[in-house]
C-alpha cells in the first residue's frame, strides 16, 4: 500500500488539512486535490476514482467535506479502503466534530 497523501478537503478541492507520506511539492499536492472534484462529479456509487497516475479513495464527511486518500494505482484497493475506514473513525475524534462557525 502506497498512500501518497491523506487530506480533509472541501467539495471544491481545497485542502483544510493534508499530510503527505512521500516527498511531493506543494504545487503537485494542490494540483491533485484541485483535480478531485472534477473527477467525482455527482457520482454516489463508488468511493474511488482513478486517473492515469493516481487513485483517489474518498469518503464524504459532514458539511460538504471529503476525507481523501491519494494512492498509487499499484496500491491494494482493499487495504486502501481499510485505511480510509480507519481514518474516518479517527478524524472526528481528533477534530471534535466539524462545524462551521459564522
Amino acid at each position: 500500500m502506497v498512500v501518497l497523501s491523506a487530506s480533509v478537503c472541501t467539495r471544491q478541492g481545497k485542502a483544510l488539512v493534508s499530510r503527505q507520506f512521500v516527498e511531493m511539492n506543494r504545487l503537485r499536492v494542490e494540483g491533485l486535490l484541485a483535480a478531485f472534484p472534477k473527477l467525482i462529479g455527482h457520482a454516489k456509487q463508488h468511493t474511488y476514482v482513478e486517473t492515469d497516475a493516481v487513485r483517489y479513495v474518498y469518503q464524504p464527511l459532514e458539511n460538504n467535506l471529503y476525507l481523501l486518500l491519494v494512492t498509487t494505482k499499484a496500491s491494494n484497493i482493499v487495504e486502501d479502503l481499510g485505511t480510509l475506514r480507519l481514518l474516518a473513525k479517527v478524524v472526528p475524534d481528533v477534530a471534535g466534530g466539524m462545524q462551521e462557525h459564522a
